[in-house]
């Protein structure tokens, strides 16, 4: 039977408040809303009374009057450029896990870089009908900078947006491309070939561009072959390959911008006869979970994507309490995961 606030039975249909759930604790009601969101600054053994008395008495709390006197919506918006593509779920799950540990929904929004779609979801925040907004396109809606604090409200996962004031979790695309290029260097492959991915995107052209000085130290100039394609999918590899392959001197290597790139290369190596990694070594970007059990397993540059939605949400979390200064960008860490799809360059 529910308990009063003096431990005895209560009347049954009367809705228990948090003032009784403090009253029973011994605490006052801010300890309590402290504990139901599981704040680091209430200590574990108040937590599990006052859970216990939630539990006893039935509470509910209200999340909606909360809301009310918040002038929170109470969900956030995760904005990316095709819901399909493999790398983004891990990122998203990363999102909601720390979500809704907080009582916040995310919504999800695909967007397939049409400028007005993007703007409707822009206006989502604008409207207050979302709290905040992740961007996992690379791309700020102009519309955005109307808004006052919006560099507050908006956070970037992935891939870093133009605007220098929206807060990025990423990795070092710099840095991972030159060790790459480094794996497949060592390996003696001079010939290397890039399948880059869209041009619209920072990171792609980050990745791009430092092939290109990686050739130029290596002094392979005169072996460079850049394919900037506006797509980065398993059709898209398929489709750079052929035509590679097709046309002047074939590499034998590929740094692909993505997995699902390499993946197409590969296919596309097959069909011309083509042994991976004897005659032509391939390697991605993202470590999907394919990458381990495709035939041949795929070497690749891994990038933490729960984590990279993780430490957004809880960036993004902080952003929105204006009280608190602003986070700054943050890098994580990317590792090489070497796999049967690379090997040393074939005796000429």
């Amino acid at each position: 039977m529910p308990l009063d606030e003096k431990n005895g039975p209560r009347k049954s249909g009367t809705r228990v408040t948090m003032r009784d759930i403090a009253k029973i604790a011994g605490v006052d009601r801010s300890t309590v809303s402290r504990a139901l969101r599981d704040s680091p600054r209430v200590i574990p053994e108040t937590k599990e009374k006052i859970r216990e008395i939630v539990r006893q008495t039935g509470y509910v709390s209200n999340i909606h009057a909360a809301r009310l006197r918040s002038n929170r919506a109470g969900q956030i918006l995760v904005t990316l450029p095709n819901v399909a593509a493999a790398f983004f779920p891990d990122v998203i799950r990363g999102i909601e896990d720390t979500m809704t540990k907080h009582g916040i929904g995310v919504l999800v929004g695909s967007t397939h870089r049409d400028p007005e779609r993007e703007e409707a979801y822009a206006k989502q925040l604008m409207s207050g009908a979302v709290d905040g907004l992740i961007i996992l396109t690379g791309q700020l809606p102009p519309i955005l900078k109307e808004l006052p604090d919006y560099e507050r409200q908006v956070l970037a996962v992935s891939r870093p947006t133009p605007d220098p004031t929206i807060p990025t979790i990423a990795i070092d695309n710099a840095d991972a491309t030159n060790t790459a290029m480094d794996h497949l260097l060592s390996q003696g492959h001079r010939r290397i070939a890039h399948l880059a991915g869209p041009t619209y995107s920072l990171a792609f052209q980050t990745r791009a561009e430092t092939y290109l000085s990686a050739m130029e130290k290596a002094g392979c100039t005169e072996h460079i072959r850049l394919e900037r394609l506006e797509r980065w999918d398993i059709a898209g590899g398929l489709e750079a390959m052929t035509s590679v392959l097709s046309d002047g001197e074939r590499p034998t290597a590929i740094l692909a911008g993505s997995d699902e790139l390499a993946i197409g290369a590969i296919r596309a190596a097959h069909l011309a006869g083509l042994k991976v990694p004897e005659d032509l070594s391939v390697m991605g970007y993202d470590d999907l979970p394919i990458c381990e059990v495709y035939q041949p397993t795929i070497t690749t540059i891994h990038l933490p994507r729960w984590e990279m939605g993780h430490i957004g949400a809880g960036m993004l979390l902080d952003n929105l309490n204006l009280s608190e200064p602003r986070p700054t960008d943050k890098i994580v860490e990317y590792e090489l995961i070497v796999r049967e799809s690379t090997g040393p360059a074939p005796d000429e």
